[in-house]
């Protein structure tokens, strides 16, 4: 199996701060709502220069561990899993190798002629403070 180091890969999540419960669960339902409809990931296929968001991800548990299938908009698609508690990313299927680098605040994967960008955590402080 071919891996590329994420680090850090954890994709971005919402979190909520004190305050009433009830108004943080509907704060937090809308946001994953919001981030349930919108499942388009940036892509370049077959060696395209530019990106665009035809791409969807779709995202599955398996004994693997957690799975994206990005689905192309000709009908192809990749599996990729996410191993070592999500900071590395390999094909599903541990063919291809599999390239990753922090382009500004998005994660770009790429596998042969394919690249893909998704979100990414913002980067640790260096400095510690």
């Amino acid at each position: 199996m071919r891996i590329a180091c994420l680090l850090p890969v954890v994709l971005l999540a919402a979190c909520s701060a004190g305050g009433d419960g009830t108004a943080a669960a509907a704060a937090s339902g809308e946001a994953e709502a919001a981030v349930a409809e919108d499942n388009s990931v940036g892509c370049a296929l077959a060696g395209a220069k530019t990106f665009g968001r035809t791409c969807t991800r779709e995202i599955a548990r398996e004994d693997l561990g957690e799975v994206w299938i990005i689905r192309h908009p000709d009908g192809g698609f990749r599996r990729f899993v996410l191993i070592e508690g999500g900071t590395r990313i390999a094909t599903a299927d541990g063919d291809k190798e599999v390239r990753a680098e922090r382009v500004g605040g998005e994660l770009e994967v790429r596998v042969e002629s394919d690249r893909y960008r998704f979100p990414a955590a913002p980067e640790a402080n260096a400095s510690g403070a």
